[in-house]
């Protein structure tokens, strides 16, 4: 199995870094990256009956306020436009409709939206694999025009799913390429999770 763990820095709140990993639902904070990636490790190290050592590949994300809007990107990821070669997420800051209007809609209804930085040629699986059943994630790419494009993707659990056409997490899913996704399906699916393997409780 590969876990993905999602910190996110809120300094309005203590511990100001909280954490929570998936499948392996371990959870907790600190007030430090070093102190959350810890207490992470330890918490998988116990719930794998494993050594420190012998855990499983970990995948790191990191979520902040931008703009308004929580967003999140995994650790060490450079996502460029590459006829503009500015930042996916200036790009996406500037912005003025459409993924804030939809942020906007989406917390009216209860829900907390998280946009989710991608690359377009990639697939949705490690997507799929970082989302809860309570999620919904607004996947964001460069066009490669100087623009952004986006979908919706949520658990069954979440409020944003009313109304929104179903899928399974399946093959078909999860080899789909993330431009595909933003192009076929501009309403949003709410995915159906297979059930997570490999982990002890």
């Amino acid at each position: 199995m590969t876990d993905h763990v999602i910190f996110r820095y809120d300094p309005g709140h203590r511990p100001e870094i909280t954490f929570r990993g998936i499948p392996s639902g371990c959870a907790g904070g600190a007030n430090t990256m070093a102190e959350a990636r810890a207490s992470y490790r330890a918490c998988l190290s116990a719930r794998l009956h494993v050594d420190r050592r012998a855990l499983p590949p970990v995948v790191e994300h990191i979520e902040g306020v931008v703009g308004g809007m929580w967003v999140r990107t995994k650790v060490g990821a450079v996502h460029r436009d590459k006829s503009s070669d500015r930042m996916l997420l200036q790009i996406l800051l500037a912005e003025q409709t459409g993924l804030r209007d939809e942020v906007a809609r989406l917390s009216s209804a209860g829900a907390e939206p998280v946009v989710v930085l991608a690359e377009p040629d990639h697939v949705l699986e490690a997507l799929l694999d970082q989302m809860s059943a309570r999620d919904a994630l607004l996947v964001a790419h460069s066009d490669d025009n100087g623009s952004v494009n986006w979908g919706m993707l949520c658990g069954p659990e979440s409020p944003a799913g009313q109304n929104v056409s179903r899928a399974s997490d399946d093959d078909g899913l999860r080899s789909m390429a993330v431009a595909d996704f933003t192009q076929t399906c501009p309403g949003g699916r709410v995915v159906q999770r297979r059930p997570a393997a490999g982990i002890a409780s």
